[in-house]
């Protein structure tokens, strides 16, 4: 052995332990140059197991498991065979006589590091029979050791182990439930974790061995609960999170019992705060990745019932602090969100019943926390039942605790984000209440937080509050502390973004007191003012006259360029959302901002998430061509026993917000400057096409819904043909444009078909389903396929968003869905529907495979929601595939027959339309019976009274249209004398206007076959015209309609002479 070699290595290792940065900096520095000599091995070996102090053994023993790594050029190879037989005998020996757990710990990281280059070749044959020996040694201290090797052998996935899980679960069977030391069961715990990687999906035998182990892993974790460490808690959750996660269904039979344990150990109140908070973790994975045997299992009331207590515990305003209350929350959420709302709002609605008349505030305030929280998950099932809801809103806005008026207010920002119009019909109840607690230090940033939410959505109606509204947050920004100020600019930006012109008494006063707040160069609470004041002056840029905002566009583009310069991402990020407004707004004056402006956006998106950490990212590809997009792989980490892993990695959410921004904006900003944009195009492409795979879920979904409006965009500026419906005889693509979608269609849908979060699934659905339309049949001939393999995976509920990860084939889905399961299908149907638009006839064949999975959703069983998506979507299907359709008609009439007397409004409007196209469309024959069938199904929608519901109207208007097409299809089969007067009693249709189109159409042909079909209404028909030939009004009718109406006055002048000459229609005669 090198002895010079041994004692610089001891001196340096040495310097490493010693509190003074800069020597441990030059420690370090020298370490990485010395230990690229092979001979190092050795000497760090010898400094392992010799050294005195326990820190130099562990840290030479760190440094060789470094050195022995499993690349073909690993040092250790180096080294002679005789000097590494020697080094592995000693290193099995040492490991016995070892005295500190943390060496011996990292003597096991060494021999799998060994393990991991030495097995897979056939060597070290004595290393699996020591290991198996004294795993069953009379010595606790060994047979720890013999599972702890195990464990670090099994993850670094060794070649060839794959052939030995019976062996090893034999021998962690004894080991897991070894009498003498809970170190053994707690690493055999960790090690079953790691071996559960290595079990085949398809290996039942395997599975059913290792699902026997559950309970009992389970009774080590809970063992591990009370322990005076937290370690083994943590390592046993995190087994437990591997397990909910993987593919091969090792948990699937114990869901019941995993959620139980959960429950209870995240509910006592006895044990230490961070392991229930751990447990809880766990539970919302669980109910995540176990939704579908959790729904099975009926366990949402249960979990209800075990959530809501935790809702009454602390909780705290540092947003960053995890507390049981805050997971309780989350996990209501998680129910909510991945169960149908069936199964969780009633029981919850129970509870807030009875939580909300308690004498204990805390108990009220949970009440309204539960109903804020679960608005995402059960927003369209608790619609029809908000009047049983607003009750306890109202009374907890009034409410003498502070606390519960806090939760109030915050139930009223949930309910605004997912009930609109309630809200808006709420506002004389909901608008003088949170003004009131405005005045209330413990509430105004609540109440101003909620007001932001609400005000957004009033539009007119907030003329007559707009005086209070502005003078009440002028005070609050003199008066209130910047955490305050904050939210009530946003309150004021709504309050712009509603009253649009009204504003502008309100506009300069307003930005002139906003200017100091720009001005903030502190972190925390005046980063987070500055950037909201940025958000608002956007706001009020869309509102007020251009010329208004003008004077002010060069110092706010100046304000947001310092800003996005800085090293805040949040100010970075209310930067990119004021440019994309600006260049919405101000295209012509932002264009020579680009090139100052752009390099800030790509910068963003190659920014890492990692923070502080990003030595430990590795980055592949340059993003020079679209075969090398910038990407974020695998990080590479070398493992030291005891770091925190998670912690190291732990995602930089700011960042990540900012690049999802960006992602997002950059795609508006090429839209609205259009040519001007084409010279950063290429480049931004790239680094988007190398964020289509991202972990997180909002740049995904951002990169993926920006890169399709690129492909729209550049398609507008090559001024194309316009498109044809077919498959064959495709308009083709202007070059760039059919180079665009070649590089990144199929990446895009290669992530489609991997992506696991419902909403990004159903963004592509939408943003594809968008472009289709709008690029026509080119920008799909090619993917055309694998877009349809996706629809019917997502339509068939087998998409990786749907199914837990062990979901197996004899899971069916359920006919109640979850509400975001709803929407994901929905935008599914809206993207099957453009195919059927840009291909017409041509989808007659791939239609056959989308009818019956379409039917499905119009179920007894259904949820309104699903059956009105399904029937609206038959409705695009047959208006695209026209005469297409026919070899389908006699199937899709025996479902609209039921939907037409469903007892929702809104599917009776969707089948009303639905019939009527698929009358006008179909290249059949209809019978006077069959046309008696629809009208006597029909004629309910004409009698609506004045209290009836806008569905209803929509319906009525649905209907009219309806009846349209079926007399412009034939007429002879209408009863007229009976037909016209309903029909032309429900004029004017004002809730569905492009209805319409038929009317008039139908109109047209009436008169020509029989003008007294007209002139006998002609007094219920001057106004209709009248209403839709008004200049000021929007169109309803098109251009042709429109000529044609013209035309059809003529001749109704010529035919009642005078009729017209006063009448408002008088100028359309000459």
């Amino acid at each position: 052995m090198n002895q010079q070699l041994f004692n610089h290595l001891y001196d340096l290792l040495k310097k490493t332990t010693v509190p003074d940065t800069a020597t441990l900096k030059d420690a370090t520095a020298q370490l990485q140059q010395v230990l690229v000599n092979p001979e190092c091995i050795p000497v760090l070996f010898e400094l392992s197991v010799v050294s005195p102090e326990s820190t130099i053994r562990q840290l030479a023993a760190v440094e060789l498991r470094k050195q022995v790594n499993s690349d073909e050029k690993s040092p250790w190879l180096k080294v002679p065979v005789e000097h590494r037989a020697a080094i592995k005998k000693r290193l099995l020996e040492h490991l016995l006589t070892e005295q500190e757990s943390i060496v011996r710990h990292s003597f096991a990281r060494v021999i799998s590091a060994i393990a991991s280059v030495e097995l897979p070749q056939g060597q070290w044959p004595e290393l699996l029979p020591f290991v198996q020996t004294i795993c069953g040694a009379q010595s606790p201290v060994h047979r720890e050791s013999g599972a702890f090797i195990l464990f670090t052998i099994l993850e670094v996935v060794v070649e060839g182990l794959q052939d030995r899980v019976a062996d090893f679960l034999r021998i962690f069977n004894n080991l897991l439930r070894d009498p003498q030391s809970v170190e053994v069961r707690l690493v055999t715990l960790r090690a079953l974790g790691t071996l559960a990687g290595y079990i085949d999906i398809d290996d039942k035998v395997e599975i059913k061995a290792f699902q026997t182990f559950i309970p009992q892993m389970l009774a080590v974790l809970s063992e591990s609960l009370t322990l005076d460490s937290d370690e083994g808690a943590r390592h046993g959750f995190d087994t437990l999170s591997t397990l909910l996660i993987m593919e091969t269904p090792l948990l699937s039979k114990h869901v019941s019992e995993v959620v139980t344990f959960c429950v209870q150990a995240g509910s006592k109140v006895d044990l230490d705060e961070e392991i229930r908070i751990m447990a809880l973790n766990a539970l919302v994975m669980t109910i995540k990745y176990k939704k579908t045997k959790i729904h099975n299992l009926q366990l949402a009331p249960h979990l209800v019932d075990a959530l809501m207590p935790l809702l009454m515990e602390r909780d705290t305003d540092d947003e960053d602090e995890e507390t049981p209350a805050r997971l309780g929350v989350r996990a209501l959420d998680a129910l909510a969100t991945s169960l149908p709302p069936q199964q969780v709002f009633p029981r919850l609605h129970e509870l807030v019943t009875q939580y909300s008349h308690d004498a204990d505030s805390n108990k009220r305030k949970a009440a309204l926390m539960a109903l804020g929280v679960v608005m995402e998950g059960c927003s369209e099932f608790i619609r029809p039942h908000m009047n049983q809801v607003w009750p306890f809103v109202d009374n907890g806005l009034k409410d003498p605790d502070a606390s519960v008026r806090k939760a109030a207010c915050t139930a009223v920002g949930c309910i605004t984000e997912w009930l609109d119009e309630e809200c808006i019909e709420r506002h004389a109840i909901l608008i003088p209440g949170l003004l009131q607690l405005t005045a209330d230090p413990i509430t105004q940033a609540s109440a101003c937080t909620a007001l932001d939410g609400l005000l957004e959505l009033l539009g007119d109606i907030i003329d007559s509050y707009l005086p209070l509204l502005m003078t009440t947050f002028a005070q609050l920004l003199n008066t209130a502390p910047n955490k305050v100020r904050a939210v009530v600019i946003g309150a004021i930006g709504s309050t712009a973004h509603a009253s649009k012109e009204k504003f502008l008494p309100y506009f300069k006063e307003t930005i002139v007191q906003l200017a100091p707040f720009l001005k903030l160069e502190g972190e925390g609470e005046e980063e987070e003012l500055r950037g909201i004041a940025m958000d608002a002056c956007g706001t009020f840029a869309e509102a007020v006259p251009k010329e208004e905002f003008l004077p002010f566009y060069e110092d706010l583009m100046a304000n947001a360029y310092q800003s996005v310069q800085s090293q805040s991402a949040r100010l970075r990020e209310c930067s990119f959302l004021f440019f994309g407004v600006m260049a919405g707004m101000f295209p012509e004056k932002f264009i020579p901002y680009l090139p100052n402006v752009i390099p800030a956006f790509l910068q963003s998106l190659k920014l890492d998430e990692l923070g502080d950490n990003a030595t430990f990212i590795e980055t592949k590809g340059q993003g020079d061509s679209s075969d090398t997009p910038i990407q974020i792989i695998e990080s590479k980490i070398d493992e030291i026993e005891d770091m925190d892993a998670e912690a190291l990695l732990k995602v930089n959410s700011a960042i990540a917000i900012e690049k999802e921004i960006a992602a997002d904006v950059i795609g508006g900003i090429f839209a609205n400057t259009r040519e001007h944009f084409l010279p950063y195009l290429e480049d931004t492409a790239l680094v988007l096409q190398g964020l289509i795979s991202h972990y997180y879920e909002g740049i995904r979904k951002s990169a993926i819904q920006s890169i399709f409006t690129f492909i729209v965009t550049l398609n507008e500026l090559s001024n194309p043909d316009p498109w044809v419906a077919g498959a064959q005889n495709v308009v083709p693509l202007n070059d760039n444009v059919a180079k665009l979608i070649s590089h990144t269609m199929p990446e895009i849908l290669e992530a489609f078909d991997m992506e696991d979060d419902k909403s990004v699934a159903a963004a592509i659905c939408q943003a594809l389903a968008d472009a289709t339309t709008k690029v026509g049949p080119a920008l799909i001939k090619d993917s055309f396929d694998a877009i349809c393999a996706m629809c019917l995976k997502i339509l068939s509920g087998k998409s990786m968003a749907q199914v837990d990860p062990d979901q197996g084939e004899e899971e069916e889905s359920a006919e109640e869905l979850a509400e975001m399961d709803s929407f994901l299908i929905g935008a599914c149907e809206d993207l099957v529907s453009s195919l059927a638009s840009v291909l017409g006839r041509d989808f007659v064949t791939p239609f056959a495979n989308f009818l019956p999975l379409i039917s499905q959703y119009y179920g007894p069983k259904r949820a309104a929601g699903d059956r009105s998506s399904a029937i609206g979507s038959f409705g695009e299907i047959i208006t695209g595939m026209k005469g297409g359709i026919t070899v389908y008609t006699a199937a899709i009439r025996q479902v609209l027959m039921q939907a037409v007397q469903d007892t929702e409004a809104e599917v009776r409007s969707n089948a009303a339309f639905a019939l009527g196209v698929l009358v006008e469309n179909s290249d059949i024959a209809w019978t006077k019976e069959d046309f008696e069938g629809f009208l006597f199904r029909l004629r309910p929608y004409f009698q609506v009274g004045e209290g009836g519901s806008k569905a209803d109207f929509n319906a009525r208007d649905n209907a009219a249209g309806a009846v349209s097409r079926m007399i412009l299809t034939n007429a002879s089969l209408v009863p007229l004398e009976s037909v016209l007067p309903v029909l032309f009693g429900a004029l004017p249709l004002q809730h569905d206007p492009l209805e319409n189109r038929p009317l008039f159409r139908a109109i047209f042909a009436l008169f020509t076959l029989n003008p007294n079909y007209i002139l006998t209404y002609i007094d219920t028909l001057l106004p209709v015209f009248t209403r839709v030939l008004d200049p000021n009004a929007p169109d309803e009718i098109g251009d042709e309609n429109r000529a044609g109406l013209i035309a059809l006055l003529g001749q109704i002048n010529a035919l009642l002479p005078g009729k017209l000459q006063s009448s408002p229609l008088a100028p359309f005669l000459s």
